[in-house]
């Protein structure tokens, strides 16, 4: 394996920053039009001025129904946004399972030479991680537009307090990952078809089923979409870091999850991170949350690393924001971010824009 490029911050995004939104897998937007007309409301609310790329909208490609467009259409708008002088940051609409097949087309060089703050989750693993390989810049496991953004009583606040204490402070480190007491894990189309907010429940508590400490770069990723990189060359670096696995729900189960961490185990992945942080489940039982933990200790007992679990970082709400790429610190029951994430805001790059 090649050796990691030098880590590349992209500026911290201003009061008023314009976000192009991205769909480099489902065409979300095009399917869920109540849903995206509440998160771009909601983006505009917090002063932000949403570009939808051209292809994001899309409601299906032709000959892949599953997707927003070809995979060169959506790698062409990824290049679109980040070329794009008075784009601040990029979002992802939504996840899906396709984003894998825009890699062999994306220009690294055209994101390298422009970096600016890349968002989203679950099958953006693998963009976001094919990224942070090629060019070395800090992306943001986080947000997506429809799933965060579009909530009918709105973002929540913790998730947006966090997003910008991580990406709009420049040349500080995000510190401490909160222990939020809630979350809301049943289905988003039941909520919404109910036209309400969805319910919330008393969280699922953080616990360290292997006390220890350890400190790494950060490596957030969904389970089952990190797969979709091992073995390629855009297979992330994870020896010595912190690996942060979310697990999806909504047809995601327990045999799934332990099958997906089984393959991890076996392609090496368990025996050379440093610590293993899991997140929140989404609507799993009790039960399947404790079989899980005790799976994730059975796989890292060869190395007894530290595994912490019941981070507000998943496909449940809320969905904190991590860094990847950045160094940080495992210690009990609690993950903090060591360094900034992004750099400062030069005075005069946008003018009145600020």
């Amino acid at each position: 394996m090649t050796n990691p490029p030098p880590r590349l911050l992209a500026h911290a995004i201003g009061p008023h920053p314009r976000i192009a939104i991205i769909a480099p897998s489902w065409g979300g937007i095009g399917s869920l039009p109540s849903r995206a007309a509440r998160a771009l409301a909601a983006l505009s609310t917090l002063g932000a001025e949403p570009v939808l790329m051209p292809h994001a909208a899309s409601a299906a490609d032709v000959a892949r129904p599953w997707v927003s467009a070809g995979a060169r259409e959506r790698a062409a708008d990824l290049h679109a946004a980040f070329a794009d002088p008075s784009i601040d940051a990029v979002l992802c609409a939504i996840g899906g399972d396709h984003s894998a097949q825009l890699l062999p087309s994306i220009d690294m060089g055209v994101i390298a030479a422009s970096p600016k703050p890349l968002c989203g989750y679950s099958d953006a693993t693998v963009l976001l991680h094919a990224i942070h390989h090629e060019t070395g810049l800090v992306c943001f496991y986080g947000p997506s537009l429809l799933p965060q953004f579009g909530e009918i009583d709105g973002l929540d606040a913790e998730v947006i307090e966090h997003l910008c204490r991580t990406i709009v402070h420049g040349d500080t480190a995000p510190g401490n990952i909160p222990d939020i007491g809630w979350q809301a894990d049943e289905p988003r189309e039941l909520s919404d078809r109910e036209h309400r907010p969805r319910r919330r429940r008393a969280a699922e508590p953080r616990r360290a089923l292997r006390v220890g400490h350890a400190i790494g770069r950060l490596m957030p990723a969904c389970l089952p979409s990190l797969q979709h990189l091992i073995g390629t060359p855009w297979q992330p670096r994870l020896a010595g870091t912190l690996l942060a696995l979310d697990v999806p729900g909504e047809g995601y189960d327990i045999r799934r999850a332990d099958a997906d961490l089984t393959h991890l185990a076996n392609a090496g992945v368990l025996t050379e991170i440093a610590s293993l942080v899991l997140g929140r489940s989404d609507g799993w039982s009790a039960t399947d949350v404790d079989r899980f933990d005790k799976i994730a200790i059975e796989l890292t007992a060869p190395t007894k690393i530290p595994v912490l679990a019941g981070i507000a970082c998943s496909h449940a709400s809320p969905m904190l924001t991590l860094p990847i790429g950045a160094l940080a610190e495992l210690d009990g029951l609690h993950l903090r971010i060591l360094e900034p994430v992004v750099a400062g805001r030069p005075d005069d790059r946008h003018g009145d824009r600020g």
